[in-house]
């Protein structure tokens, strides 16, 4: 089983706290929409003879695409490609684009999963992020996608916000099961270079919230979605029974996907492949038939590496007896010795064969996988 991605690089405005890769220019998606289709049949043999079981348009914000570009790409994957009757077919959306018309239009070309950027239910914390909804937009595009019949809804929530209290927090957590979201996709708001926030950080115009808030937030995201039946199956990832993000998961099982479009990266399980990171230079060099991408063939090492950051986020953790098995005996002495220091300090828990981790060590799960990492 495999997965294709495809990268819509384009926002109506950059939030806040983004640093994706992303443009407001509006005016390649048409070329961009031909050329991610001819990379797609130019590269169909990139996956092998795997069925395609997901679907993705991420981005960026891919709802600023016409339902009508949605289903031509859809036709020339369906047309180049093994795909799954049931296949997993997200599109990642802002709740501004998402009028009734359009969801009824998204859902015929194909489109049987939304992601939808939401972030807050809080009007003043949704305003200081930079968002282009309020409140009740929220509610009233949630009921929206309902009517347009489709049933399998993810939203991004944001902890970690500077300001945002724990009751405003749990206000948006509850509110989001009244409205009955499936999956919760929940980070803790990192300040990263090349961002609005990352510009007033630097010049003392914000500072962080302190480490005690943002843990609170983050164990009361875990014991709020939980008494509400969801499963803690990643780091940042929370879902009702059915509703997992397959194409996510996919990566974190270390299946192939071939990844389109610009700044979009692939796996075969061999190597790695990312495109470059310009809308004008991807579409030039796709239409010159000139090279749009570089490739990295994977070492014993990146493998291990590999294996253990996409397994350790995941509520299934790792197997040390497949590290045992697939990797030589330098990484596997230090792969034990590292795991021994963290197990003494309650980060990660070893039962049988296999490695997850601890909640404590969920929140520094990062540094975790780094400590592990073999160089």
């Amino acid at each position: 089983m495999a997965g294709i991605y495809l990268h819509i690089p384009y926002c109506r405005s950059k939030c806040h706290y983004c640093d994706f890769y992303s443009t407001s220019n509006m005016s390649s998606i048409e070329k961009l929409v031909v050329s991610e289709k001819n990379e797609l049949v130019l590269r169909k043999q990139y996956i092998g003879n795997e069925i395609v079981e997901t679907i993705y348009f991420g981005g960026g914000t891919p709802s600023v695409l016409a339902a009508i570009q949605v289903k031509d790409i859809l036709e020339v994957i369906y047309a180049n490609f093994n795909v799954v009757p049931d296949c997993e077919i997200t599109l990642e959306a802002n709740p501004e684009d998402l009028a009734e018309p359009y969801l009824s239009e998204l859902r015929l070309a194909g489109i049987n999963r939304l992601s939808i950027g939401i972030q807050s239910f809080n009007n003043e914390m949704l305003s200081y992020l930079g968002r282009g909804h309020d409140n009740s937009t929220l509610v009233n595009k949630i009921k929206a996608v309902r009517n347009a019949g489709i049933e399998n809804v993810s939203i991004d929530l944001i902890y970690g916000i500077p300001g945002l209290s724990l009751e405003n927090y749990l206000t948006s957590l509850n509110e989001a099961m009244q409205l009955g979201i499936q999956h919760i996709s929940a980070y803790s708001l990192i300040i990263e270079k090349n961002t609005f926030f990352y510009k007033l950080y630097k010049t003392n115009r914000l500072k962080e919230a302190p480490d005690d808030v943002v843990v609170a937030q983050f164990n009361a995201t875990i014991d709020t979605l939980a008494q509400y039946g969801f499963s803690h199956y990643e780091v940042s990832s929370f879902a009702l029974e059915g509703f997992m993000s397959r194409h996510n998961s996919s990566y974190w099982e270390g299946k192939k996907y071939l990844g389109v479009g610009p700044s979009a990266h692939s796996f075969d399980s061999i190597s790695r492949q990312w495109n470059v990171s310009s809308i004008k230079n991807y579409i030039l060099n796709m239409e010159n038939g000139k090279d749009y991408f570089e490739i990295e063939i994977l070492s014993e090492a990146d493998r291990y590496n590999e294996y253990l950051l996409v397994g350790l986020r995941t509520a299934k953790g790792i197997s040390a007896n497949y590290i045992a098995e697939q990797f030589n005996e330098k990484i596997n002495n230090y792969f034990a010795r590292e795991l021994q220091k963290l197990n003494s300090k309650d980060f990660i828990s070893v039962k049988d064969d296999r490695v997850t981790l601890t909640r404590k060590g969920i929140f520094v799960s990062d540094m975790i996988i780094r400590s592990l990492f073999f160089n």
